[in-house]
């Protein structure tokens, strides 16, 4: 009832190009199938580039706290895609990788939390926050492939898994070096988890290259 009555006043517009309707209309959701990353131990896949229409609904849902957007790009994580790669069968948890308590706090809650426990409820799957940090890091922003990796190096720790071991597949927002999935799957392993592999909403030109 509250969300058509405000609609009646602020109608919707689609965070991608402004046109009134859906928060995330259906011409600015990528198209065609998912990008599948090179260089990561398992398969990552991305929705699409961060660039244009994507880029201004990620932001728009991360940083300007537009968070009815967590459901149409939660529907952007193609988990069925991701274990179509894999044929061992295994049970599987989805694990978000971890935000900084001050991010969390400044964006109104862990965002990709949010958007694992939608995709988790939709495929009626588990989602496992069992990620953590265990140091500060800083923001990232503008650092390079090296400063990064250095940046995030030993940052997390993982909780054991349960006696069944399911697999983990990683939840993110933007892969840019490929730093923090590479770190949230070191704490994983190291803590007995099985690692099947990655998804995110987007990936940046420069991680396509």
């Amino acid at each position: 009832m509250w969300p058509a009555l405000t609609d009646l006043v602020l109608p919707r517009r689609c965070a991608g190009c402004g046109r009134a309707g859906e928060v995330l209309c259906g011409s600015c959701r990528p198209s065609g199938p998912p990008l599948r990353l090179a260089g990561f131990d398992g398969p990552v896949l991305a929705a699409g580039r961060y660039e244009q229409r994507l880029r201004s609904a990620v932001l728009a849902y991360k940083e300007r706290g537009r968070h009815e957007l967590a459901r149409p790009l939660a529907e952007l994580l193609t988990l069925a895609a991701l274990l179509s790669l894999d044929a061992r069968g295994n049970p599987v948890v989805l694990v978000p990788v971890p935000s900084a308590r001050a991010a969390a706090r400044r964006r109104g809650g862990d965002h990709v939390l949010r958007l694992a426990r939608i995709a988790g409820a939709r495929w009626r799957i588990p989602v496992g926050p069992v990620l953590r940090l265990v140091r500060v890091v800083h923001d990232s922003t503008g650092l390079g492939a090296a400063a990064r990796h250095a940046n995030l190096a030993g940052a997390m720790a993982a909780a054991r898994p349960p006696p069944a071991r399911p697999a983990a597949v990683l939840v993110d927002d933007i892969i840019t070096t490929g730093a923090t999935l590479r770190e949230a799957t070191r704490a994983l392993r190291a803590a007995g988890w099985p690692v099947l592999g990655g998804l995110a909403l987007a990936a940046t030109p420069l991680r396509r290259r």
